[in-house]
């Protein structure tokens, strides 16, 4: 299954990670579903300041557990 990562900020900015390959044709569709989300009753002016900022995902290489500031070890050895 692909996936996409949506994030909506307070700042009004959208940040998509889509896989590797991800079309065009497939990203205005994430787009408009996404803005759908954010304000189903919007008109095209309420929504014309929203920002989106598209990227590639990247692949995790390691995940860090905040609180003890060190490496999750299952996760890292898992990508090596």
């Amino acid at each position: 299954m692909r996936t996409a990562e949506v994030h909506y900020g307070d700042n009004g900015h959208v940040d998509l990670a889509v896989p590797k390959g991800t079309k065009l044709e497939e990203l205005t569709k994430l787009q408009s579903m996404v803005i759908k989300q954010i304000n189903p009753r919007g008109c095209q002016a309420c929504l014309s300041g929203v920002h989106f900022n598209i990227r590639e995902k990247l692949e995790e290489v390691i995940k860090v557990d905040l609180d003890k500031m060190a490496v999750i070890k299952d996760i890292a050895a898992t990508h090596r």
